[in-house]
């Protein structure tokens, strides 16, 4: 297995992770965006009311779903150049 393949792997595993975490936890991370809403550089954040509505959760699960169809493309990929 070259650097290259292992790289690949690291890469899908990464868009994996990010795809379950938006398909299976889009509550704990809108829970945990929210408890983050201290001040950014001393401004309020502007997205806070948008980060409360359930179009916030939607937009995760479909993070989730491209990143989860970004991990199985570059799966089919290293397995196909083989």
């Amino acid at each position: 297995m070259n650097t290259n393949t292992q790289l690949g792997h690291l890469v899908a595993l990464f868009f994996l992770a990010i795809g379950v975490a938006g398909l299976g936890f889009p509550y704990r991370i809108q829970a945990a965006a929210l408890r983050k809403r201290a001040n950014f550089w001393g401004f309020q954040n502007p997205f806070l009311g948008w980060m409360e509505t359930q179009g916030y959760i939607w937009m995760l699960r479909a993070i989730g779903v491209v990143a989860f169809g970004a991990a199985l493309f570059i799966e089919l990929v290293i397995l196909c150049n083989r």
